[in-house]
């Protein structure tokens, strides 16, 4: 998350650097604009990338639970019953 942001913020001062070229400057609330823009996009990717992490991790914890439970299932069938 951090070096996406840090990404963001060195695509912002570049992009300012080069408007000092002649063009014209941004105003302090286009830039505080430009960084959180920057920065919500950026939080959108790193939470969406925890989320996948999330789901993926999720997903083989509930699936090795289910193949041990059939496994107990399948030993449990295959031991006699013994009758009284």
């Amino acid at each position: 998350m951090k070096k996406t942001v840090l990404g963001i913020l060195a695509g912002a001062v570049l992009a300012l650097s080069m408007a000092s070229c002649g063009e014209k400057l941004l105003t302090p609330e286009q830039v505080q604009a430009e960084i959180t823009a920057g920065f919500e996009a950026g939080k959108a990717a790193v939470e969406a990338d925890v989320n996948s992490k999330c789901d993926a991790e999720f997903e083989t914890r509930v699936t090795e639970k289910v193949l041990m439970l059939d496994q107990a299932a399948q030993e449990a069938a295959a031991e006699p019953v013994l009758s009284k």
